[in-house]
C-alpha cells in the first residue's frame, strides 16, 4: 500500500527585476505543469494594469481580480477553470479603478480566500515586474519566492536590485531562481552561479536554481495561439523544461514544515495595521 505524503499550502510569489524576461510564461506554465502532476493550484494574476497571464492560458474574461480587491466580487465569481484543471483569477489589462494593493484590498483579498485555503496545494502570485512598495509587500508575504532571471545584463542588474530590496528591508531570508531564455541548463547554471556570487558575497542571501527554461520558438508559437505551451507542444524543450521545474517545487515545498501559510497570517497583519 502506497501512502500520499501531504502537506500545507505552499503561496509563492514569482517575480522578476525587470519586464521581457519571460516571467509570465514561467509562472503560466508552471501552474500548468503543477496541475498536471496532480497538484491542486491556483493562478492569482497580480497585475492591475499589464496582466498577460489569461492571455497566455487563453482565459481572457471580464472578471479580474480587481472585483476582489474593490470588493465587488467574491473569489468564486472571478475564479476560471483552465487546462489541467488549474485556475486562475485574472488580472488587469488596461486601465482599471486602482493601481496598487492598499491595506484595504489586501484585507479582502485575504477573507475571499480564506475560506479556500484547503482546496489548493499551491497558490501562485504573477507579480508585477519591478519593486514597486506594493509588489515587494505581497511577495514578502509569500511562502517563497521564485526570481525569474535572463541573461541580458540589465535582468542581472534589475534582479539584484529586487532581491536587495528584499532582503534589506523585508528580510527575506532565501529565494529560488529559474534561469529562463538559456541555451541549456549548463549555461542557467554558469548565469545562476555568477549572479548567486553577487548576492551571497553582498546581502547574505540563500539563493536556490530551481532550474532552467531554454530559449524555444514553441513558447512563441503557443503566445500567438493563445495557449500555453506545455499544453500545445508538451514534447518541446520549454515544455519538459517546465514539468522539471514542477517536479523540482514539489519536492522543494515538501520540506517545509509550517503549520499555516505565512501568506494569510501576513496579509492579516498588514491590513490591520
Amino acid at each position: 500500500m502506497s501512502l500520499k505524503v501531504t502537506r500545507n499550502l505552499q503561496v509563492i510569489a514569482v517575480a522578476s527585476g525587470k519586464g521581457g524576461v519571460g516571467k509570465t510564461n514561467v509562472i503560466a506554465n508552471l501552474t500548468a505543469a503543477l496541475s498536471k502532476i496532480k497538484q491542486r493550484t491556483l493562478l492569482l494574476d497580480c497585475d492591475l494594469g499589464m496582466a498577460d497571464a489569461g492571455i497566455v492560458l487563453g482565459m481572457n474574461s471580464d472578471r479580474t481580480i480587481e472585483d476582489i480587491l474593490t470588493g465587488r466580487r467574491q473569489y468564486e465569481d472571478v475564479v476560471q477553470q483552465g487546462v489541467f484543471g488549474l485556475n486562475l483569477v485574472p488580472g488587469v489589462n488596461g486601465a482599471g479603478r486602482i493601481m496598487e494593493m492598499d491595506a484595504v484590498a489586501k484585507r479582502r483579498l485575504v477573507d475571499s480566500l480564506r475560506p479556500w485555503t484547503k482546496s489548493f496545494d499551491y497558490i501562485l502570485l504573477d507579480n508585477p515586474s519591478g519593486a514597486s512598495s506594493s509588489s515587494l509587500s505581497l511577495m514578502a508575504s509569500a511562502d517563497q519566492v521564485i526570481l525569474v532571471l535572463s541573461s541580458e545584463p540589465t535582468s542581472f542588474m534589475d534582479g539584484y536590485a529586487l532581491i536587495k530590496l528584499l532582503a534589506l528591508e523585508y528580510k527575506v531570508k532565501e529565494i529560488l531562481v529559474v534561469t529562463n531564455m538559456v541555451e541549456d541548463e549548463t549555461e542557467g547554471r554558469d548565469l545562476f552561479r555568477r549572479f548567486s556570487d553577487v548576492s551571497a558575497r553582498f546581502l547574505g542571501i540563500k539563493l536556490h536554481h530551481l532550474g532552467s527554461v531554454p530559449r524555444d520558438s514553441h513558447i512563441r508559437e503557443a503566445v500567438l495561439r493563445k495557449r500555453c505551451c506545455l499544453d500545445l507542444f508538451p514534447r518541446s524543450r520549454a515544455s519538459e523544461a517546465f514539468e522539471r521545474l514542477a517536479h523540482r517545487l514539489n519536492d522543494y515545498s515538501l520540506l517545509k514544515k509550517t503549520k499555516r501559510s505565512n501568506f494569510f497570517s501576513s496579509l492579516e497583519m498588514v491590513s490591520a495595521s
